[in-house]
């Protein structure tokens, strides 16, 4: 019987989309790359993009209000801009939804959590929100089951929270600039092989790399408090 890895080096299971939603991206990729990058390549792409998300809002009315309505709490409690920013990106992305016609608790909270910068910006305390919010949609999702939406999401969130709560926050300038080039790099190296291959890619999943990830958001969220309690 061949060993199992250890669970640290081990990988989590792919993304689980629906034929049709990665067929879209594949098509519209290759379309893409067919017509080499050009100007109106990109226009096309971005118009069939837009037309697919609105088909998915009239599928999936609730869930489009649910997202609606959390965002506008954000924009009126903070930032507009950083509320349209999430927004535009989640509506974008509701065909990741599935069958499902909400969001559910664990995406609610994990948009949550990627509107903390704007709904307390001024507040180290986010940190804690932060963390609580991720242990919490993690085991939800676990409990429940979860969406590609949630999947792709909820990484995002991490890399977005902790890239502003370190510029925000952290006093070492090394340190500062960790989570963006974490989060930032592994982002453009999965858009280039999309873009490069022309269709969808199930990349890896490490279990090291999450583990990573919440060693350095704990790490973060200590050190901020060690210097704000003194």
């Amino acid at each position: 019987m061949a060993r199992r890895p250890p669970k640290w080096i081990a990988s989590r299971g792919v993304i689980a989309r629906s034929r049709d939603s990665r067929q879209f991206v594949d098509d519209i990729l290759a379309e893409l790359a067919a017509r080499h990058f050009a100007p109106s390549a990109w226009v096309r792409f971005i118009g069939r993009s837009v037309a697919r998300s609105t088909d998915e809002v009239r599928i999936r009315p609730t869930a489009a209000a649910e997202l609606t309505a959390l965002h506008l709490v954000a924009g009126a409690a903070g930032t507009w801009r950083w509320a349209l920013g999430s927004w535009s990106l989640s509506i974008a992305h509701l065909g990741l939804l599935g069958d499902r016609s909400t969001l559910g608790w664990p995406n609610r909270l994990t948009l949550l959590r990627a509107l903390l910068p704007s709904l307390a910006a001024d507040s180290p305390g986010a940190s804690v929100v932060a963390l609580a919010t991720d242990f919490a949609d993690g085991r939800l999702a676990h409990a429940r089951g979860g969406s590609a939406f949630g999947a792709f999401a909820d990484p995002i969130a991490d890399g977005v929270f902790w890239s502003w709560y370190a510029l925000r926050w952290e006093r070492n300038p090394l340190l500062r600039w960790v989570p963006m080039g974490l989060f930032g790099g592994s982002a453009a190296v999965i858009a280039i092989a999309y873009f490069a291959r022309g269709r969808s890619i199930d990349y890896p999943r490490l279990m090291a790399v999450r583990y990573l990830s919440a060693a350095l958001q704990i790490m973060l969220a200590v050190r901020t408090w060690r210097w704000v309690v003194r």
